[in-house]
């Protein structure tokens, strides 16, 4: 058995392995109003004894630009070009083929990139450039720059998605990646508050601006997040520059408005989403809490809320009700109950079982606050599926490694909004955030008035919100010396009304805003379009790729077949409960050289049994059972060990323990560390068979050797591998639990709560 096919590989080390190729990743960025630059360079290393052709799936900002590609191998270094994607598929397999080094870089989807290196020979070394640029918009008074690092292990198939089988991503739990990033903030930028909620992080004044260099240290397992807060509030920008490359519309023009609050509506009705599958263990269902309870703290008596929880199902946890304070606190106790419990992320379901809840008779239209990871593949069906409801899906993305482009995509297709807060970032703002969008009354018909007829111009978003950044773009037909660009839109009354309005300052110099603008367009034009532009603006694309070759002298050609090597990726930072973050640093003057605070190992959650009870929140709304673990104490590891052994032991198979292992009371540990294993691969009792085999081999406890002994029958039929990559997980997920017995402390203090008398 293997479970090498699954999108989420856990791996031990094999002698037969080649070492880690991907040695380091080197980060310069520069910061420039709202301009974004970025340098990436990838060090590869092979010191095997094998000639190599690497493979590595990593992120990029979801509307990062590619601006250029080149490589070096052995200090020999070659500029890339962008080409069709068979013509560069074609060169890539010709020059394998002669024995030649070809690299080439795959844009896949949701900001997925592909690095293909054919031909790493022993010994040599390979750095792979990559330079892009994007726009980034303030929102709510703040710029929030995300550098991704890594990728969190998906629910579902990455094949059906779009992936090759070489390109899907894996996360391994052994892989250590060093990361040292620069960033040069400029201008007036330089002056604002900065803060880096994710890594420590040194400033140095610099002429003309400021640099932030991360602290050593650093890994690629979480989003390296900046946060900027200017003094004083940014005007809506226009930025013009002459294109070069479209003779019929030769001077670009990218607006960013941003219009004031809208009047407030007089009572919202908004039915909480949470996701509570296994991914969001750990840190991740600490963050929806905390999220949670900050939306709760925003809500009025007029307001009407339900909450749902999901995973491999969904649960209504609360139904729609008035907000009264009783009705409050009981959804805190709700809230608090919350745990990472459900399986697996089936997104679209959930999504659709919550627009299907009924609203009161006298409650006209809800919307629908998710709180998720995101981590999904084949979210199309998903977002046309919420397009069509009729509500507004407004997301935040907790994690370390939140999939921005998933969350962003369901929200922009529905007229709502997204927040991203990491781990360390404040999540009861982020939720004030965006309850201040949800309780404003929404746009009609929302444009941009251009000044004079565009050749072309990108769309509009569809939710435009006071306080947020729209940016869009056009092509004007002759050079204008200073337009004037207004966004308009009508009110509730359909009033046409100017929302914000800007003027072009000097124009923009060197070419990263036409090819910005022509990477947006691509999204909007047919496909032999979109091939034009791509190639004619030197864009990557899902039609384009990078491509260049290391020419060898013939006696240095590679020979023979190479050995395909998948980089793995490092697992993101608090997924899945397999580590927690310590503290979140704040980059003020205080925080900068301050000692760090992060962990050194990764810690087992402090997660307790929870209770099994109702609430009647309203008493003309049909109360929900909160969906919990019955109010028995769960089982022991030692009791489960046992179950398993005396099952196997009366000649049952290992499937049947599905089956034997229901009747049993499951600590969330238990069950998240169970569902984390049959994420991988394995069936629900392979799961069981590989626990009871941890929990009898445990440091510090006797061996039972009758138990051992049945157990080996059916561990022989399985990889030694698999087991010792398991056996680290249940490490990590459960090697702090009590073998005996488990604390009550959790269930306790929620009878407490719900058999205290209320009051009003």
């Amino acid at each position: 058995m293997t479970i090498e096919n699954t999108s989420f590989g856990l791996r031990s080390c094999d002698a037969s392995d080649p070492a880690p190729v991907l040695a380091g990743v080197r980060v310069d960025g520069r910061l420039d109003g709202v301009l974004f630059e970025l340098t990436l360079r990838q060090t590869y290393r092979n010191t095997s004894d094998k000639v190599l052709e690497v493979v590595y799936t990593f992120p990029l900002p979801v509307r990062a630009v590619l601006l250029g590609f080149a490589s070096e191998l052995n200090g020999e270094r070659k500029i890339g070009a962008v080409v069709a994607r068979p013509e560069a598929e074609r060169r890539y397999e010709q020059a394998l083929t002669e024995g030649d080094a070809p690299v080439m870089v795959e844009a896949l989807a949701d900001g997925l990139h592909a690095a293909n290196i054919g031909n790493l020979k022993p010994g040599d070394e390979l750095v792979l450039e990559v330079r892009f640029a994007q726009v980034l918009a303030f929102e709510q008074g703040r710029l929030r720059l995300a550098i991704p690092t890594t990728i969190a292990p998906r629910y579902g198939s990455a094949e059906a998605a779009g992936l090759q089988a070489q390109q899907v991503p894996h996360a391994s739990l052994m892989a250590e990646y060093p990361l040292a990033l620069s960033l040069f903030v400029s201008g007036g930028l330089a002056g604002a508050a900065i803060e880096c909620p994710t890594h420590r992080m040194t400033r140095e004044p610099v002429e003309g601006g400021v640099r932030l260099d991360l602290a050593a240290g650093a890994w690629l397992d979480r989003d390296v997040v900046i946060v900027v807060k200017p003094v004083e509030p940014r005007p809506s920008l226009v930025i013009q520059a002459h294109d070069a490359v479209t003779a019929a519309a030769p001077m670009v023009v990218m607006a960013a408005l941003q219009s004031p609050l809208a009047p407030p509506r007089e009572h919202i009705v908004l039915k909480l989403l949470v996701d509570c599958s296994g991914s969001m263990g750990g840190d991740s269902i600490a963050s929806a809490r905390i999220a949670l309870r900050g939306v709760l703290a925003g809500l009025t008596e007029q307001d009407q809320v339900s909450i749902s929880r999901f995973g491999s199902s969904v649960k209504h946890v609360v139904a729609p009700a008035a907000c009264t304070p009783l009705n409050l606190r009981r959804l805190q106790v709700a809230v608090d109950a919350i745990d990472a419990d459900l399986g697996g992320t089936e997104m679209a379901s959930a999504l659709e079982a919550t627009f299907g809840l009924p609203l009161p008779p006298d409650i006209m239209g809800a919307d629908v606050l998710l709180v998720t990871d995101g981590e999904i593949w084949q979210a199309a069906p998903m977002i046309s599926a919420a397009r069509a409801s009729g509500h507004r899906v407004f997301a935040i993305g907790v994690g370390s490694s939140p999939a921005e482009a998933v969350l962003r995509s369901l929200a922009e297709a529905t007229g709502g909004a997204c927040e991203f807060a990491t781990p360390g970032e404040a999540l009861e703002a982020a939720a004030a955030r965006m309850l201040v969008r949800i309780r404003q009354q929404p746009w009609h018909d929302v444009r941009i008035d251009w000044g004079c007829e565009p050749v072309w111009q990108t769309a509009v978003p569809n939710g435009v919100f006071g306080g947020d950044t729209v940016i869009a773009f056009a092509g004007l037909p002759v050079p204008v010396a200073a337009p004037t660009v207004r966004l308009l839109a009508r009110d509730c009354d359909a009033v046409v009304t100017e929302l914000a309005r800007g003027e072009a300052d000097a124009p923009c110099a060197a070419d990263a805003l036409p090819r910005i603008a022509a990477a947006r367009r691509i999204a909007t034009v047919d496909e032999g379009q979109a091939l034009e532009l791509a190639v004619a603006y030197q864009l990557m694309s899902r039609h384009t790729n990078c491509i260049l070759v290391h020419e060898r002298a013939e006696a240095d050609k590679a020979i023979g077949q190479a050995v395909l090597h998948r980089v793995s990726s490092m697992l993101a930072a608090g997924w899945g409960a397999t580590s927690m973050f310590a503290e979140s640093l704040s980059m003020d003057d205080c925080a900068f050289g301050a000692p760090s605070a992060w962990p050194v190992a990764p810690a087992s959650v402090d997660r307790q049994p929870r209770v099994s009870y109702s609430c009647r929140l309203d008493p003309d709304v049909p109360a929900l059972s909160l969906e919990h673990d019955d109010h028995r104490l769960p089982a022991s590891l030692q009791a489960m060990a046992e179950a398993v052994f005396e099952h196997l032991s009366q000649g049952h198979d290992v499937q049947g323990l599905a089956r034997h292992g229901e009747s049993m009371a499951l600590h969330a540990d238990v069950r998240l560390a169970l569902d984390q294993v049959v994420a991988h691969g394995l069936t629900t009792g392979e799961a069981w068979l590989l626990l009871a085999h941890w929990v009898n081999q445990r440091p510090g406890e006797t061996v039972d050797t009758r138990m051992a002994g049945v157990l080996r029958a059916h561990l022989d039929l399985m990889e030694a591998k698999v087991i010792a990559a398991c056996t680290t997980l249940f490490d990590r997920l459960l090697g702090r639990c009590p073998n005996r017995a488990w604390p009550p402390t959790r269930v306790q203090r929620l009878q407490q709560a719900l058999s205290a008398p209320s009051r009003q």
